[in-house]
Formats: structure tokens, sequence, C-alpha cells
């Protein structure tokens, strides 16, 4: 069951993790070497040799996602995801992806609230061919009306899956809607269909000539090939794009909370959950790493504090956790627990509310301790196993914590928190005022009406 919750909040939202930026920070022992250079035009080239197995994979990142849509066009980036393979000036409709399936490859998209990323792994015969590929749709892509109709309906029912038929995104949405008023984190990545039925073709070809530009974007390679070949085919392809205006990417400032935050949603679900929101710092902010170690303790797996007294022990919830969604603006400290419609529902909440406080009272012990920064160390350095995966934390990190560095790094970062640390960022963001809490409930079926007496019938 958790892990259901988790695609669904993974796919609604941003859940990248990310540091403070610090260019000259040691990289973790292991650690391969960064090479990072940058284009006349702004592109920026980040490249990590890796010869384990011969695969190589390219990614672009674009400083783009919904946080970025103009207002009344949400959704606009999660159409973008999937326009870019719809044909460009030298490549049909649907190419892309066959073209890169040809030659024994996969890639694939994805939106966030911050980012857009692409990525193609592909044999390293083709590098060439599929960094040619993605630098043909950096500035050529055909937004016709057709592609944008058809695209639209695609986002819509993906909207439908995520949110209008799932209740954790139902819960979700109303979880980001209450705990932000005024910034684009308010509504996650997936849009909003009043909003997607309105978007022109004018509209995503002013989206894309901003954003879609060498200077908003990032391109990583890692994989078994050689530095210079990179810097020769990135300057070929990439190097002759056109650099665009300066960009920007001012969202208002979010008010302070002062004030706990509640709402319930009565609709048909089988199984009640709770989801509860804690304003945190942006990514780029060193209370990042301990509010992780801490979510570590108290949220994440069935060793967690949650999840051994509301599960196991207690037997109120069926399922309790919770995440960091850390993001470039300020993100949330989630929380949340999944428990059956004849459980008491304010006891859980106490009992919520009293593991939430312990974490701010007393110290975590040492073994605890260690046994959290141990697994999100791993955890960072198993994201590294694989070139497409590490390739991503780059871009992501690029972004989020202004820090592509972030993922070689990390497991020195966590080791060096302390139980002081984590008992502070508990006492300074999970506190009731910076609360904003939603309870999903089940509504009551309703009474089927009487069927009316027939000839022969018994009463």
């Amino acid at each position: 069951m958790r892990s259901i919750i988790l695609a669904t909040l993974l796919a609604a939202s941003a859940t990248a993790s990310a540091a403070t930026p610090n260019k000259k920070a040691t990289l973790d022992k292991g650690a391969p070497p960064v090479k990072q250079w940058e284009l006349a035009n702004g592109l920026k080239v980040i490249f990590v040799a890796d010869h384990k197995a011969p695969v190589v994979t390219v990614q672009v990142f674009y400083h783009a996602g919904a946080k970025d849509e103009p207002e009344g066009k949400r959704g606009m980036a999660h159409m973008f995801e999937h326009m870019m393979f719809k044909g460009s000036t030298h490549v049909p409709p649907e190419e892309h992806a066959r073209f890169i399936q040809l030659v024994g490859g996969e890639n694939n998209a994805f939106t966030q609230d911050d980012t857009t990323g692409y990525h193609d792994t592909v044999p390293p015969s083709a590098l060439e061919f599929t960094m040619k590929l993605e630098a043909e749709r950096m500035r050529n892509l055909k937004l016709t009306q057709k592609t944008i109709d058809s695209e639209r309906q695609v986002v819509e029912e993906e909207l439908r899956l995520r949110v209008e038929n799932n209740p954790i995104g139902k819960a979700l949405k109303a979880e980001l809607a209450l705990a932000y008023k005024v910034h684009p984190y308010r509504i996650n990545a997936a849009g909003e269909k009043k909003d997607l039925d309105t978007i022109t073709p004018a509209e995503c070809q002013k989206f894309y000539d901003v954003y879609y530009r060498p200077n908003n974007a990032a391109l990583i390679v890692v994989g078994d090939v050689e530095e210079a070949t990179v810097k020769t085919l990135a300057e070929k392809y990439f190097g002759p794009l056109e650099k665009g205006p300066p960009v920007t990417h001012e969202a208002p400032k979010e008010p302070e909370q002062t004030a706990g935050r509640t709402e319930t949603l009565t609709i048909p679900v089988q199984l009640p959950v709770i989801i509860g929101g804690y304003h945190i710092p942006a990514g780029t902010d060193a209370d990042i790493f301990a509010l992780e170690v801490l979510q570590q303790i108290l949220a994440s797996g069935e060793s967690s504090r949650l999840h051994q007294r509301l599960v196991r022990k207690e037997k109120n919830a069926v399922a309790a956790g919770g995440f960091v969604f850390s993001h470039e603006d300020p993100g949330l400290f989630l929380t949340f627990a999944l428990y059956l419609p004849t459980m008491d529902a304010d006891k859980l909440k106490a009992a919520l509310d009293e593991e939430i406080a312990r974490v701010s009272t007393e110290k975590v012990d040492a073994r605890e301790l260690q046994k959290a920064r141990n697994q999100l160390a791993a955890r960072a350095v198993y994201q590294r196993e694989r070139v497409s995966g590490l390739a991503t934390s780059i871009g992501v990190n690029w972004v989020v914590a202004h820090d592509p560095l972030r993922p070689f790094n990390a497991a020195q970062k966590y080791d060096a928190v302390t139980a002081d640390d984590v008992q502070r960022v508990a006492k300074k963001y999970l506190v009731k005022t910076n609360l904003s809490l939603v309870t999903l409930t089940p509504s009551k079926p309703a009474t089927p009406p009487s069927k009316p007496a027939t000839a022969g019938s018994k009463k």
C-alpha cells in the first residue's frame, strides 16, 4: 500500500532532494571526476565517464516546470513533455522515439514543478545521432494546432488517472491548495483541465521561445564515452543554437503560515487518508539534509517511528509514512496515514501529533541516527550505479539545489548530521502553526430507492 502512495505522490509533485551549493565542496570517496563547461550560447554541459558497461545516457534538462507556467495555463509545461516527441523541422512526429529504439536505446521524459527532463540511453555508437536529435528539438519544434489538441487529450487523461480518479491524488491536490495560497506550487505539475482546454499554439510558442533555449538548459552525458568526444559533439550540434534573453524564475513569495490549517474532503473512497504538510525551506538551504534524516527516522519504511507505532503497535492505520518534497522554492515535509473506515481517526491524529512532538522534545538515540544516515548515504551511492539514474540526479539537483555535484557529496553531508540537528529542524518546522492537514473520508453510499410493488410480489 505504501508503494502505491509513493508512486502517486512522486507522479504528482517534485521530489528531488537538494543541498547547499558549494562549488568547492569535496566529493564522496570513490566518486568519479565530474567535468563541467559552458558553451558560448550559455548551454551548461556536464559529463561523467563511466566505463563499467557499453552504454551512455544523454539527458537535457530545461529550467522550466509547472512553476513557470502562466497563470491560468496550468499544465502547459506538462504538455511540452509530450509535444517534444511530436515532430520538428527535420524529424517527423514520433520519429525521435522510434529512432532511439532502432539503435537499441530507450527514451522518456518527465515534468516536475521546477524542471522538465528528457532522457535517451543508447549504445556509445549512437551518441552523435542522439545528440543531434536532442539539439534538433531544442529549437526546431513544430507547435501546430493538431499537435496541441492531441497532446492536450493525453495530458488530460493522465490528470484523470493521477488526480480525478485517484483518492490519494485528490488528497494531495487538496493539501497543496491548502498549504500554498499564492505560490504556483499550489497546483501540481499534472495541471488543471479547465486551463488545459484554453491553451493555444501562440501561447505554447511563447513558452517555448522563452524557456527552451540553450542558456536555460543543461546537457548531461554519462557513460562509456570520452570527454573530448562529448565536447566536440556538444559544440557541433548545440553550439550553433541561438541564445535567448536572460530567463528569470521569480514566483510570488508564499506568505509565512502563522496558524494551522485543516480541511476535510468527503468522497467515495474505500480507505480514508490523512496528509499533513509542513513548510520547509528552499532546496538550496543547509537544513534540507537534517530534514531528510528526520524524515528517514520518523516516516520512511517499515522501521520508521510512524509505521511502527500506527501500523504495527496500535494498528490504527494500514500504512503511514512521509516524504521531503524539496523544491527550488520552499517546499513541504509531508506525513500521511491510511486507515480503515472502522478505525478511530481522532486517535490516529493524536498519535501522529505525539510522534511528531517526540522528535522535537527528545533527541534521537545514536543507533537510530546512524541507521538513518547509513540508509540515506547508501541510497545516494546506489543512485550513481546506473548511468541514467546518475544523470537524472545531476539534472534535477542542478535546478532544485543549484548544485549538480550533490549526487557526489550527499553521503558525507548525511554523515555530518547530528542528533542536535535533527531535533533543531523538528522544533523549527514541525510545529502546529506550520501545518496544513487534509483528511479524506468516505462518503456514505446513497440509499437505493425502494422498488415499487408489482403484481404477485410479496410485501
